[in-house]
């Protein structure tokens, strides 16, 4: 692809990379910070992504190894893939949230390990309805997993935690950590220049995929939601996501992204009013029973697992097990 990369503010770049799945490109953003270089998010380790950052690096003038320090927003494919080949490029410091940490090594930890194998989280997802007897092993997982496309850091240079003001160079960043997307998802505001880097926290067309899988957050729904209402009235006159271009009204697009999840609540509570269903039945009527990749219908699940989950700790759903399923009904 042609390299992109735009001046969003005075020294500010967002560079747009390609990604071999859905969404098809992800923002990262180049911060001169006069006396140091910093990078939010790296994209995939994919020879085309690397070499479309490295081309804009070298269109203002910089290379990857200049790179001082890289600031993860998240442990996520295409926002920490290529941490690790970078930082032994440049040498950059690279911190992420602790939390996002632990999962990226988890992550690794579980590339040679198929789901067969992994007995709990095979009975998490029988529990829960979903068919694994209908999909290869090989399927269930995203193509990436088990290649180099994910090579992140596995030891950070330190963490980024909630409230963490960051003076690098002329810049000063205050990390606010906004759970729901990942358990660590941080967002980074630019006090001067009032500009928020989003991250997948807020996006402008889309919404970010908020699932509940084993090993993660109780509620992560619960959590996403309340992020939302932490950085709903932050003084950001620009907000630059991850995916889509960037925009200037925060607050309304906060509540855009309540509304929808409110109303993607009541669509499965109706569903859950006419009788009991496992996370997958609900799923199923809500995404649609088109035939779809065996990955993208778990993540289906699991969003609906996590709308479920919060309608259960509201007190507006209550689980029953039976035969060995977990089974939502309405209150």
């Amino acid at each position: 692809m042609e390299t992109k990369i735009v001046e969003v503010l005075s020294g500010i770049y967002e560079i747009t990379l390609p990604l071999p799945m859905r969404p098809s490109l992800v923002n990262v953003f180049l911060i001169d910070c006069s006396q140091a270089l910093l990078l939010v998010d790296t994209g995939i380790n994919t020879p085309r992504s690397v070499s479309v950052l490295s081309a804009a690096f070298e269109s203002v003038g910089r290379r990857l190894e200049d790179l001082d320090f890289i600031l993860a927003t998240h442990h996520h494919v295409d926002h920490f893939g290529a941490s690790a080949p970078l930082r032994e490029r440049s040498g950059a410091r690279v911190y992420i949230h602790r939390q996002d940490a632990m999962r990226a090594q988890r992550m690794v930890s579980l590339m040679s390990v198929p789901l067969v194998d992994r007995p709990q989280s095979m009975a998490f997802f029988t529990s829960h309805g979903f068919p694994l007897h209908r999909y290869p092993p090989h399927a269930i997982r995203p193509s990436w997993m088990g290649t180099d496309a994910y090579s992140p850091v596995l030891e950070p240079d330190g963490f980024l935690e909630d409230g963490d003001v960051l003076d690098i160079g002329t810049r000063r960043l205050r990390v606010i950590w906004t759970p729901g997307h990942s358990d660590g998802h941080c967002v980074l505001y630019l006090e001067r220049e009032q500009a928020l880097i989003a991250g997948d926290h807020l996006l402008p067309k889309i919404t970010p995929h908020v699932g509940l899988y084993p090993e993660g957050s109780p509620n992560p729904l619960g959590d996403f939601l309340a992020s939302q209402r932490k950085v709903q009235n932050l003084p950001a006159k620009l907000v630059l996501p991850a995916h889509g271009d960037p925009y200037v009204d925060l607050r309304h697009r906060v509540d855009q992204l309540l509304d929808h999840h409110r109303h993607r609540q009541q669509r499965m509570l109706d569903l859950i009013q006419e009788r009991p269903r496992t996370a997958f039945d609900v799923a199923e009527r809500v995404f649609g029973d088109q035939e779809r990749p065996a990955f993208h219908v778990i993540a289906a699940t699991c969003e609906t697992l996590a709308h479920l989950e919060l309608a259960s700790v509201e007190g507006k759903a209550r689980k029953i097990e039976q035969d060995d399923r977990v089974l939502f009904e309405a209150t």
